[in-house]
């Protein structure tokens, strides 16, 4: 039995290191965590020029030093891919995700209103990165989506009020960054 276990780990060894080469990153948003937006991102490349991304974005925070408790509360998370027009994480990039995201968002100094809700869709982004170190890159992306919301607004009023049921689908700019990612 114990030989047998040597020569199964000794093959998958070996299959190992005669696959080719891949490269993974982890990543985080410096605008993201700028506004308190606790992020983290690994991706994997499957060819020379295409990669996979799983970003997540959570926002725990109250904002009590702001008047009337503004919040920007989410967990969203942005599946996606990307083509690389030289090499997998370097230069220019296109890229699509899926996005889902439920959040819980308002202040008044902005609108009259506040919602929660939930929302999912779909977008494009284009993005630049450079090499910084042998294992460190700064990237720059921007992007947008499609996506349909499904929330309950309430007004800011004291007392507050009965939630206003809505449905919307629009244009959401879902992909501003600017991150330092670590290869491996």
């Amino acid at each position: 039995m114990k030989k047998l276990k040597f020569l199964l780990m000794t093959a998958m060894l070996l299959l190992g290191l005669s696959a080719n080469a891949q490269f993974y990153s982890a990543k985080t948003n410096v605008l993201g965590l700028a506004t308190g937006n606790l992020n983290a991102e690994v991706s994997m490349a499957v060819s020379r020029k295409m990669t996979i991304h799983l970003p997540v974005n959570y926002n725990p925070f109250t904002y009590k030093f702001l008047e009337d408790n503004a919040k920007m509360k989410n967990l969203t998370i942005q599946p996606g891919t990307r083509y690389w027009f030289t090499e997998s994480y370097m230069r220019w990039f296109v890229g699509m995700h899926a996005i889902y995201s439920r959040y819980h968002i308002g202040w008044k100094e902005i609108s009259e209103d506040r919602y929660d809700g939930w929302g999912v869709g779909g977008g494009f982004s284009i993005g630049y990165a450079k090499m910084i170190a042998k294992r460190w890159n700064m990237e720059a992306e921007m992007g947008g989506s499609v996506m349909w919301h499904d929330y309950d607004r309430y007004l800011w009023k004291k007392g507050g009020s009965l939630p206003s049921p809505g449905h919307k689908v629009n244009f959401v700019p879902t992909k501003i960054s600017l991150a330092f990612v670590y290869l491996f």
